[in-house]
This record gives structure tokens, C-alpha cells and sequence, in this order.
């Protein structure tokens, strides 16, 4: 069997508030080499790690990261409350360029950076890609951009040397006749194709979410090898103690 691949979805997300430096580190910590996160935009266009379109369950709060600026949302704890009560009310949101620190100084460690759909739709790809493309200038080699808009994935391919990846969460969205293909493709599990023939494809595939074991055996049976999980540490000591049989 391939052994497999881990990617730490947002972190590792299932012990931390995630997209935040505390998430990510405790991934990195735990093993992880490969890190994954969601970009948007605050209302004066400071790009920072989140998630969700509202700020409602991370945060606590009304709106969206658009309608605040930078000062404003580093008064909101990124705590998850529902989840881990008030363990992490002191944790704050961790821009980008926090994260391109930290990310530079572990070389070992590559980043895929989703793009998000609102924040693309609010700010306009032109403004997007001008303001994050310098912030990773010379990172290609530990950076790749990932996102569901296909149409700002192309530009980034045909414009820059970053590899890409585009997100689907059924597998018949791929197109894999376009006249541009991408570096990556990252599938929801349940989006997968029946059939094994159909998984042959030109590209690196990557799955999410795997959460357990029994599902991380069957993708790997199927010979798909990179898995998005949010559960990094449990899966990375499953596996390297053998749990996996």
C-alpha cells in the first residue's frame, strides 16, 4: 500500500482554532510537512488566514472579515467558542504576512493557499492577485495556490512560475480537456469517482476531508496518497505506529 501523504487542513483544526499560527504550529509540530489555509481580505485589503464567509462561528461576531479592517477584527478572539469554550480567548487572527514569516523560516514546510471565492467576488481578481503575489515573491518552490475559481488559477499559471490547484467538490467539475491543466486537484471524498480509470488523470490528486483511518486506507487502496485532514496528529501517529492495518 502507498504510504500516505498528510496535508493539515487549515492546521490541525481539530485541536485549534483554525487557520491560526497556534493551529499551524501544532501541525508542524506534530509532523506535518505539507500546510493548507484560506485567504481573505479585511475591508482596507490586509489579507488574513479565514475560513468561513461570516465571523460568526469562529468569532462571535456579525459580518464578514470585507466588512472590518485589520485593527478592527484584532479586537475579536478567533476562538471557536462552540467547540473549545474559552480555551483560546486570547488567540487573534493571523494575517499573512505572519504566516509567509513563519513559513520562511521552516523551508522544509510547503503551503497550499486557497484563494476564496468571496473574497475574489468582493475585491475583483486584478486586486486580489496584485496584492498577494508580491508578499510570495521567490516562494514558488514552497507555495502553491489553490481555489474553486479556476479563472484566477489560470492567470496565476499562465503568469506566474507558483503551481496550482483547483478545488472541486464533485469530481465531474474537473475538466481534464481544458486547454490549461493545473498542478493539483483537490477533491471532496464523497465528490470521487466510482470507477478507478476515471482517477487517472495528469495531475497530483488530493482528498478532503479524511478524518479517520478507515477512509485514509481505502483512498490509499485506490492509489490516491495525498490527504487533507484536520486531524494531522492523530493520523501521522496512526499511521507511523502501524494502526493502519
Amino acid at each position: 500500500m502507498t504510504s500516505p501523504i498528510f496535508i493539515a487542513h487549515r492546521g490541525y483544526a481539530a485541536a485549534y482554532p483554525e487557520n491560526t499560527l497556534v493551529a499551524l504550529d501544532a501541525a508542524q509540530q506534530a509532523g506535518a510537512k505539507y500546510l493548507e489555509v484560506d485567504i481573505q481580505l479585511t475591508a482596507d485589503g490586509i489579507p488574513v488566514l479565514f475560513h468561513d464567509r461570516d465571523l460568526q462561528r469562529l468569532c462571535q461576531q456579525t459580518g464578514a472579515i470585507h466588512d472590518y479592517s485589520l485593527v478592527e477584527l484584532e479586537k475579536f478572539s478567533v476562538s471557536y467558542n462552540e467547540k473549545f469554550s474559552d480555551k483560546f480567548a486570547n488567540n487573534k487572527i493571523t494575517t499573512l504576512q505572519t504566516f509567509i514569516t513563519y513559513l520562511k523560516e521552516r523551508p522544509q514546510v510547503k503551503a497550499f493557499i486557497e484563494l476564496k471565492r468571496l473574497m475574489i467576488d468582493t475585491f475583483g481578481m486584478d486586486k486580489v492577485l496584485e496584492t498577494l503575489l508580491p508578499m510570495f515573491e521567490g516562494m514558488n518552490q514552497q507555495v502553491s495556490f489553490i481555489s474553486y475559481n479556476q479563472e484566477i488559477l489560470q492567470r496565476i499559471h499562465n503568469e506566474t512560475d507558483f503551481s496550482t490547484g483547483i478545488v472541486v467538490d464533485e469530481w465531474s467539475d474537473y475538466n481534464k480537456n481544458a486547454d490549461w491543466q493545473s498542478e493539483w486537484l483537490f477533491c471532496s471524498a464523497q465528490g470521487l469517482p466510482k470507477d478507478n480509470a476515471e482517477l487517472e488523470v495528469n495531475t497530483k490528486v488530493a482528498v478532503f476531508e479524511v478524518g479517520n483511518i478507515g477512509l485514509a486506507r481505502h483512498l490509499l487502496a485506490r492509489g490516491i496518497n495525498h490527504l487533507e485532514t484536520f486531524c494531522i496528529k492523530e493520523m501521522l501517529q496512526a499511521f507511523a505506529a502501524g494502526k493502519n492495518t
